[in-house]
């Protein structure tokens, strides 16, 4: 889609125009459009993330009203989430 913005944006024609033209639906193309202009500020790549926080313990909550309090222990953890 980031090709596309920029094929559009060397044509010289209207946003309307190119979708006509290329026959692509305009709401898509407004919606691409629209998330590449909002991210371009955005960092890419991944995120580092400190396996070491304070926290000792979570809560799962099920949408039937159980509740689990156990201690973070992350394969624990993705189990308890795939019952559900």
């Amino acid at each position: 889609m980031r090709a596309m913005i920029e094929d559009w944006q060397s044509s010289g024609k209207s946003k309307k125009e190119y979708c006509l033209e290329k026959g692509i639906n305009d709401a898509r193309f407004y919606y691409w459009y629209s998330r590449i202009n909002g991210k371009e500020d955005t960092p890419r790549g991944f995120i580092p993330i400190e396996r070491h926080s304070g926290i000792r313990e979570i809560e799962v909550f099920y949408p039937n009203g159980v509740k689990l309090k156990v201690n973070v222990d992350l394969p624990l953890l993705a189990q308890l989430i795939r019952l559900y």
